[in-house]
C-alpha cells in the first residue's frame, strides 16, 4: 500500500500547493463548524456557478451529510439528492470504486465468530436480532491498520490487554481468511480505503470539504491528501480539543499541524452561556496538546453548573426542555437508566429506543381500543397475543396461525373470542391493562409503566421522550438544554490508571459531555474505586468563581 502521509509528515506540513488552497476551520463547541461549511463555503460556490457534482462533502457521519444535503436543497431547489453524489462518508466515497460485496459488521462477524469457533450457536445472545459481535483483537488490528501501524506495535502500546499477543494473531489469520477463502470474498471498510490509496484515480474537483476533521485516522487522511491533490479548493473543519476517538486510531494532529491550510477560528458559541463555558475552560486548560483558540460564551444565555452525589438529589422537574444522561461506558449508561426507571422518567436511547418496549405500548392501546368496542387490525392482534395468557390454545399465539388470517381483517373483542381463542371474561373488559396482559411483562414492569402513564400521560408516552440517556460518544456533534454526566467508570476507564496521553484523552471525552449542554449542566460523581475525579474541577471551578467577586 502507498504511504502518502505517513512517513512524510514535515514536508507535507510545508507544502505550498496544499497549503496555498487550504483554509482550516477551528470551531469550538457551539460555534456552528458545520453551518460555517454550508451556509458559507457550499452556497458560495454553488452561487459562483460551480456545480455540485464538482464538490465532494466528506464527514464522519451519514447524519452530518444528510444535514449538509438538506440545508444546500432549501437555497437551491433546482438540484435534487442525486446532484450530490459526492457528499458522502469516506467510506461510502471510496466504495463506489468497487465492486466487491462489502464485509457487513453485523452479519458477516456473526458468522465468523460462529465459524471460528469464538462463540457457540447455543449463544443465547444471538436470539437478539440487534446483537452485533464485537472482537477485542480484531479492533487492534483495524486500530493498528487505520494508525499505518505494525500490529505486534500497536499492541505493545494498550494499556489494558484483553487477550494475548498470540491469539490476536490467530484471530487475525483467521479473519482475513474468512474474507478471502471462501465462497463469497469481502472487503471490510478499511480495505476500502486501503485499496483506494493504492487503486483509484479520484477525479479533479472544484472544491473539497472535510467536516469533523479532528476524527479522521492517518490512513484516512491518506485519502484526503490523494483527493486534495486534485482539488482547486480544500476547506477543513475540526476540533482538537473534541477528538475523542483515538482510541479508534483517529489522530487530531494530522488537522492541527501536519495539512498544512490558513487556520480560522469561529470565536462565538451560540450554545452556552459564561457558567457553563467557565467550567468546560477549567476541563480544557488540562488538555496540554489543545490548539490555541479563544471563543466566547453567548451572552444572552444564563447557564448554570452544579454538582451532586446522589441521583435522587437530582429535581428534573424544575428544569424545562430537553435532557441528555450520559455516561461514559455502557456500564455506567445502564446505571443511570435503571435510575432513570426508578425515579419515574421516561427517556430513550440516542437511536429512538424508548425505556419500554414499543410492542409492550402498543398492547397496552389495543386493549384500551378494544374495550372502547373499536376493532384492531391483524398485526395489532397478533401483538396484542405476545402479552395475554388468556388463549384457549398455544396455536393462536403462533405465527403459522396468524399467517392464515386474511391481511385486511378488522377484530373486534368478540371476534377474537368467536374466532382467534381469545378467552378474556367479558367482566374484564373496561378493567386496567395489567389485568390482562400478563405474559412477558415484569411486576417491575407493570409499576414502571403505571408510574408513567400517572406522571406523563397516554399522549405524552405516544411521542418522542424529551430526554436520551447513551453514552457521550453516543450524542457528540448533539445538544441539549440540560446535560447531566455521571463519572462512575471501570478498569479500562479508570483515569488515575492512564498514562498523560490517555488522561488527555479523557479530558476530551468529559470536555465533549459538559458542552453539550445549553442552559443547566449537573455533574454526578461517583464515590466507586473507578471514576473520573469531576471534583477537582469542579472546585477548580468554584475557586476561579470565587476570585473574580
Amino acid at each position: 500500500m502507498m504511504n502518502i502521509m505517513h512517513n512524510n509528515l514535515e514536508n507535507l506540513s510545508r507544502s505550498n500547493s496544499i497549503k496555498s488552497k487550504t483554509i482550516k476551520f477551528y470551531g469550538p463547541p457551539g460555534t456552528g463548524k458545520t453551518n460555517t461549511l454550508v451556509q458559507e463555503i457550499l452556497t458560495k460556490h454553488l452561487a459562483e456557478g460551480i456545480l455540485p457534482q464538482d464538490i465532494a462533502f466528506i464527514s464522519f457521519t451519514n447524519k452530518a451529510v444528510n444535514t449538509a444535503i438538506d440545508r444546500v436543497l432549501k437555497t437551491f431547489p433546482q438540484y435534487s439528492m442525486k446532484d450530490f453524489q459526492r457528499f458522502k462518508t469516506l467510506h461510502k466515497y471510496c466504495k463506489k470504486y468497487f465492486t466487491q460485496e462489502v464485509f457487513d459488521p453485523q452479519r458477516c462477524m456473526i458468522d465468523f465468530a460462529l465459524e471460528s469457533k469464538i462463540i457457540k450457536s447455543s449463544d443465547s445472545r444471538l436470539d437478539d436480532d440487534s446483537f452485533v459481535y464485537k472482537d477485542w483483537s480484531l479492533h487492534i488490528y483495524d486500530k493498528a491498520r487505520n494508525m499505518m501501524q505494525p500490529v505486534e506495535e500497536v499492541y505493545r502500546n494498550e494499556t489494558y490487554k484483553r487477550e494475548s499477543l498470540h491469539l490476536l494473531l490467530r484471530k487475525i489469520d483467521a479473519y482475513n481468511a474468512y474474507k478471502t477463502e471462501g465462497d463469497t470474498k469481502y472487503m471490510d471498510f478499511t480495505d476500502m480505503i486501503e485499496r483506494s490509496i493504492d487503486e483509484v484515480n479520484f477525479p479533479p474537483l472544484e472544491v473539497l470539504i472535510l467536516d469533523e476533521a479532528q476524527d479522521f485516522t492517518p490512513l484516512q487522511w491518506s485519502v484526503v491528501y490523494k483527493m486534495a491533490q486534485n482539488a482547486n479548493k480544500v476547506y477543513l473543519a475540526g476540533d482538537d480539543d473534541q477528538a475523542i476517538y483515538r482510541w479508534n486510531g483517529s489522530d487530531h494532529r494530522y488537522f492541527t499541524k501536519y495539512f498544512p491550510g490558513e487556520k480560522r477560528v469561529l470565536s462565538q458559541t451560540r450554545r452556552f452561556g459564561k457558567e457553563i463555558y467557565k467550567f468546560s475552560q477549567v476541563i480544557r486548560k488540562s488538555i496540554i496538546d489543545s490548539e490555541e483558540k479563544e471563543y466566547l460564551p453567548n451572552p444572552d444565555i444564563k447557564d448554570s453548573v452544579k454538582a451532586y452525589r446522589s441521583f435522587f438529589d437530582i429535581d428534573f422537574d424544575d428544569y424545562k426542555g430537553s435532557w441528555y444522561l450520559l455516561g461514559r461506558i455502557s456500564a455506567t449508561v445502564n446505571e443511570l437508566r435503571m435510575m432513570a426507571k426508578n425515579k419515574g422518567l421516561y427517556f430513550m436511547d440516542n437511536k429512538g429506543n424508548k425505556s419500554f418496549t414499543n410492542n409492550k405500548w402498543k398492547a397496552i392501546k389495543t386493549w384500551k381500543r378494544l374495550c372502547n368496542k373499536e376493532k384492531i387490525n391483524k398485526e395489532e392482534a397478533q401483538n396484542f397475543y405476545k402479552y395475554t395468557r388468556y388463549l384457549a390454545k398455544e396455536l393462536y399465539r403462533k405465527k403459522e396461525f396468524w399467517d392464515e388470517q386474511d391481511k385486511f381483517n378488522e377484530y373486534s373483542f368478540e371476534d377474537l373470542k368467536a374466532w382467534c381463542g381469545l378467552t378474556i371474561k367479558d367482566e374484564l373488559v373496561g378493567q386496567e391493562w395489567f389485568h390482562v396482559l400478563k405474559r412477558n411483562i415484569t411486576p417491575t414492569e407493570v409499576t414502571y409503566i403505571n408510574i408513567l402513564l400517572e406522571k406523563y400521560g397516554e399522549d405524552q408516552l405516544s411521542k418522542e421522550p424529551n430526554m436520551i440517556i447513551d453514552t457521550v460518544h453516543s450524542v457528540k456533534g448533539g445538544e441539549a438544554d440540560n446535560v447531566l454526566v455521571y463519572f462512575k467508570a471501570d478498569y479500562a476507564s479508570q483515569y488515575q490508571n492512564k498514562t498523560v496521553q490517555e488522561k488527555m484523552d479523557e479530558k476530551r471525552v468529559v470536555y465533549v459531555a459538559v458542552t453539550r449542554a445549553k442552559c443547566s449542566l449537573h455533574l454526578l460523581s461517583s464515590d466507586h474505586k473507578y471514576n473520573y475525579p469531576i471534583g477537582e474541577d469542579y472546585f477548580k471551578y468554584l475557586q476561579e468563581k470565587q476570585n473574580e467577586q
